[in-house]
């Protein structure tokens, strides 16, 4: 049962990028080494079949931050330079929470618009360091065409440093100047998306074009000082005083790519499959998260606006995709569907115009994929190796209709 006070002070969101889901120590088991994360698990509650709402960045993020499918936003591929992002007509997590009274900061990756219309402190930010592309370098922070991209709030800045070491410090600091008032501090990495950099490569040689290239080494080191990291925000919490009343939650925005770790699931980044879309999930909030806890019922990444405004003790306007997993949790909710689709188009970096829909319902997932269609038994076959809709014809009908109809 939860032991749910009224409410907590701040709400504090990690999300990692480009990663695998095994590749931190409390959901999979390799040679990276994350203790910070795994003692955070322990004294929290871990969420095992967690999924992001779409299998590449924008669309994740954006259903993460406003508790809405991406295809009711508009957003089902990744926002360009010169095309509309997030409209502030969509209430974020931020913008709910800054018209509460909460103080709000994000530092790093933002991905949901490059205008100022459409910059996160139009969508509730008090402040911002980061950046607007899929990403930046780590030590240059230009864009992969070269361009300067990093910005402070609306200015475009430069700062030298390590990405991770930029944003983590800043996330820091807000922690530490922050007086009584709740606040909401999303701090977005970009690790670990390519270029594949670890810390410590100021004076790296010329000639090695890390965004193509890079080892399982470079990796894992990046990895690894993203635990450090979360160890920081986790002591600035702490010596503050304010850990026991603070929703931390930590998670990924889709799966892994060619460097990543993906225990048993299939697949990666970009498609419908479990190894592009299930991510891990961790809640830690002492005053009222249980330690130790697991859960396999399924989540999406809508739920975390719908977890942290209920946590908050702020209601939405509007209403949510998501559910509030502590509620959910209390109250043994009934079995609900989730929804996936991905269209792109032909000239996409990504999978060359691939088509896929799926759903998750219960134990059941069904997927098409550019014409053929699978049924599987995630808790059986993780790896979704074994087809079985000739087995449960009429799952396979149910779920085929599901994922074609208005939702």
């Amino acid at each position: 049962m939860n032991r749910s006070p009224a409410r907590a002070r701040n709400v504090l969101l990690i999300v990692f990028d480009y990663m695998g889901y095994a590749d931190i120590e409390p959901f999979g088991r390799c040679e990276i080494r994350t203790p910070h994360i795994r003692r955070l698990a322990e004294s929290g509650r871990r969420y095992s079949d967690c999924y992001g709402a779409a299998p590449i960045c924008g669309p994740s993020r954006a259903a993460m931050l406003t508790g809405l499918y991406p295809r009711r936003l508009g957003i089902e591929r990744n926002v360009e330079p010169d095309e509309p992002g997030l409209p502030t007509s969509e209430k974020t997590l931020a913008r709910f929470l800054k018209d509460a009274g909460w103080q709000t900061a994000l530092y790093g990756k933002w991905h949901l618009g490059h205008a100022e219309a459409e910059s996160p402190n139009a969508h509730g930010f008090d402040d911002f360091l980061g950046f607007h592309d899929w990403n930046v370098d780590y030590y240059s922070h230009k864009t992969r065409g070269g361009a300067p991209g990093l910005y402070r709030n609306l200015d475009q800045v430069e700062r030298t440093g390590y990405a991770t070491d930029l944003f983590t410090d800043e996330a820091v600091r807000f922690i530490e100047d922050k007086g009584d008032a709740p606040f909401f501090l999303y701090v977005a990495y970009n690790a670990m998306l390519p270029p594949y950099s670890p810390p410590g490569l100021e004076g790296r040689p010329e000639g090695f074009d890390r965004w193509v290239n890079g080892a399982r080494a470079d990796y894992v080191a990046a990895v690894e000082h993203l635990d450090a990291s979360v160890g920081r925000l986790m002591a600035a919490l702490e010596k503050r005083g304010i850990a026991e009343d603070t929703l931390v939650i930590l998670t990924y925005d889709h799966g892994g790519g060619e460097m990543a770790t993906k225990g048993p699931f299939f697949h990666g980044f970009g498609t419908l499959w479990e190894g592009g879309i299930r991510v891990p999930l961790v809640l830690h909030w002492p005053a009222a998260v249980p330690a130790g806890g697991l859960s396999a019922e399924p989540a999406i990444l809508m739920d975390v606006t719908a977890t942290a405004l209920a946590a908050a003790g702020v209601s939405p306007d509007r209403p949510l995709d998501g559910v509030d997993l502590l509620a959910s949790e209390a109250a043994e909710a009934p079995e609900r569907s989730l929804f996936w689709r991905i269209d792109l188009p032909a000239e996409s970096e990504t999978w060359l115009g691939r088509k896929q829909r799926a759903v998750r319902r219960g134990r059941w997932k069904y997927l098409w994929d550019g014409g053929a269609e699978f049924l599987c038994d995630l808790d059986q076959d993780p790896g979704e190796r074994v087809d079985l809709g000739y087995r449960e014809p009429e799952i396979l009908a149910a779920l085929r209709a599901a994922a074609s109809g208005d939702w």
